[in-house]
């Protein structure tokens, strides 16, 4: 279905079927319930809450210690992601620090209406995750994206310096054909005016030289922070402006400046962290938790745990005590955590590798992934609103 073109809206909040540790007769479903994380930390200048300035949490016992900690360029690099629809690209994003979210370009989402199909690949890593339309700026061309997946690297900075500066080099990323994103130097013009599709002025849009500029990149200065991203709109002089004798609509990249990007994210509504999914329902009984029901497709179906045939006795070495137990130990991992169970069937005991979703995350749909065609990332054909008038 088609995505109605509108200034600034935001998709329904991330409700879901949220699987609750619920006890019911004895019965345990396994999960964890989402919980408010607030909006995207400091580009907005707002701490997520909880958090302090002086301390950072201890990680929970079982999880997952954090990955060391990279600067400059290469993290940039790393929070480059492609976001592709059916497994083809479409365009690269950017996924912001402290908060598992994806900056990227509104238009090529529009163009295959709707965001069922949607997936974002960590170039470095090739992993993939579905993510969530949240919230989106037509004239600005801008998309918020939630990865249903919270378990990723370190996200970019943002920068405050300025894009002007004839002493620096700011760059770009592009998609090259091993699948992997590297930077390239980008001009930056100047300061324009823009129009978006519905006439609306883009004041002090970013000017690019845009060859080979993929729609949706970060804009990066030589440090590797983030001072824009890149969207599609009208080239100046073209579009609706309003004269009696409107002139065709120009398609032209451009960037979407970082003050206009934090002015994006403070209307977003609030973030909620995904909730943590096993998908078994279980027993206490003295060997630990006997699974009594799986769901389909679930991680536990996956990994290939049996109803009334297997008993959850450990999760990553510690021991379960009861259904309760159990759900509080996945409480405390992410979606996208790989955890270890320890299982008894039979008079057998085995290690089972589990990784865990988003209770929200649909099913994965059957695909072929489709080859890179070329060296750089080619633009998307233009969505109908851009299309020139015969």
């Amino acid at each position: 279905m088609p995505m109605s073109p509108q200034k600034t809206s935001s998709s329904p909040s991330l409700r879901g079927p949220a699987l609750v540790a619920l006890a019911l007769g004895g019965a345990v479903l396994l999960g964890a319930s989402p919980s408010p994380a607030g909006p995207p930390g400091p580009w907005v200048f707002i701490p997520p809450p909880g958090a302090s300035s002086t301390a950072k949490k201890a990680a929970p016992s079982g999880s997952v210690s954090a990955a060391p900690t990279v600067e400059g360029m290469d993290r940039a690099r790393l929070a480059t992601v492609v976001l592709e629809r059916n497994k083809k690209p479409i365009g690269l994003g950017v996924l912001l620090s402290e908060k598992s979210v994806v900056i990227t370009a509104r238009s090529p989402i529009a163009l295959g209406g709707g965001t069922g199909d949607l997936e974002i690949r960590f170039p470095e890593s090739n992993a993939t995750t579905k993510v969530k339309l949240h919230h989106e700026d037509a004239a600005w061309d801008l998309a918020l994206l939630v990865p249903y997946s919270s378990k990723w690297s370190e996200g970019a900075k943002p920068s405050d310096l300025d894009p002007l500066s004839s002493t620096m080099t700011f760059s770009t990323f592009v998609l090259l054909k091993t699948g992997k994103v590297q930077p390239q130097a980008t001009a930056i013009l100047g300061k324009r005016d823009y129009l978006s599709p519905d006439g609306d002025v883009l004041k002090d849009a970013l000017s690019l030289d845009t060859k080979n500029v993929a729609i949706g990149t970060p804009l990066v200065d030589p440090q590797g922070g983030v001072i824009g991203v890149v969207g599609r709109a009208c080239a100046p002089g073209t579009g609706k402006t309003g004269a009696p004798k409107e002139v065709a609509c120009t398609p032209a990249l451009f960037g979407a400046p970082i003050a206009q990007i934090r002015k994006f994210l403070k209307t977003a509504p609030p973030i909620k962290a995904p909730s943590t999914y096993l998908g078994v329902t279980g027993l206490t009984d003295k060997l630990g938790v006997r699974v009594i029901a799986v769901a389909e497709g679930s991680p536990a179906a996956i990994a290939g745990i049996k109803p009334n045939e297997d008993a959850i006795v450990a999760v990553d070495g510690t021991v379960t005590k009861s259904a309760e137990d159990l759900a509080e130990q996945i409480k405390k991992r992410a979606p996208g955590d790989e955890t270890k169970l320890t299982v008894m069937r039979g008079t057998q005991l085995r290690e089972v590798k589990v990784v865990l979703k988003s209770s929200e995350e649909p099913p994965p749909a059957p695909s072929k992934p489709a080859p890179l065609s070329s060296i750089i990332l080619p633009l998307p054909p233009l969505p109908p609103v851009f299309a020139p008038k015969k």
